[in-house]
């Protein structure tokens, strides 16, 4: 009897034992997925949909559309962009607008702006006036990931974008993975300034961009620094505007800006 006793005792140790494992087991996955769900809203809520207050300059300027560093900033002559993605190769401003020009193109400037996966992804009008055609390109979402990881490599050593500037190179070695400037998908706006010129704001998507979001229809009036669209994840946004009389570029290849604050050019 007093056997049988011990064996049952013996057997429930076991069984409460196992029990006990498998609960913690279970407890410890449930607390890991629970911190790994925190750090990824926490990520999502700091990085993804963050939206902080800028000081938006008055007077006569333009200012970034978007948050991220200066890849290029290009004189456009008779509607050529030169060397845009190749060294040595130019390209019609046509190919990277994806829209026919609403006039013959005038001269002006092509500055563009790279925006980091960590960076703020609201996207704002850089000059007031009105909105006076938005076009959707709808080719492939091209990866950016390489570009990406060569522009913060590159930016983590000092002094090498100053170097590479000396040398006569771009401050980022990403030509050869620089396709999507001209082929990803793009949704691009054309504004009507107060200059009475037209400016074109080029978002292009990743791969990982879901959608291009815009808050703002043709026809609109807008305000410089008004937010008017959200990216998600990485992306490149491109802005072209028209000369004019004492316009000055106040930016210039591997410079850090933040949209609807950093002035791009003064007129």
């Amino acid at each position: 009897m007093l056997r049988n006793m011990v064996q049952t005792a013996r057997k429930y140790k076991k069984v409460i034992l196992v029990s006990t494992m498998i609960i913690g087991i279970i407890v410890l996955s449930f607390i890991a997925i629970l911190l790994r769900f925190t750090v990824v809203t926490d990520y999502a809520a700091h990085h993804l949909f963050k939206d902080p207050e800028r000081s938006i300059p008055v007077g006569n300027v333009i200012v970034s559309p978007a948050d991220g560093t200066i890849l290029y900033v290009k004189k456009i002559e008779n509607g050529v962009i030169p060397e845009v993605v190749k060294k040595n190769v130019s390209i019609p401003i046509t190919d990277h607008l994806k829209t026919t020009p609403l006039r013959p193109f005038e001269n002006g400037y092509l500055i563009g702006i790279y925006m980091s996966t960590y960076g703020v992804h609201i996207t704002r009008i850089p000059i007031s006036g009105t909105i006076e055609k938005q076009i959707i390109f709808n080719g492939p979402h091209m990866n950016m990931t390489d570009a990406e990881i060569r522009i913060i490599l590159t930016q983590m050593i000092p002094g090498m974008v100053t170097l590479r500037k000396i040398f006569g190179l771009m401050p980022y070695d990403i030509e050869d993975v620089a396709d999507y400037i001209l082929k990803s998908a793009r949704e691009t706006t054309v504004i009507a300034d107060t200059r009475g010129k037209y400016v074109y704001v080029v978002r292009i998507a990743d791969y990982y961009v879901g959608k291009l979001l815009t808050w703002i229809k043709e026809g609109s009036k807008v305000q410089t620094g008004l937010k008017y669209g959200y990216i998600t994840w990485g992306s490149q946004v491109d802005i072209f505007f028209e000369t004019s009389p004492g316009i000055d570029i106040r930016v210039t290849e591997g410079d850090v800006v933040y949209g609807g604050e950093t002035i791009l050019a003064t007129y």
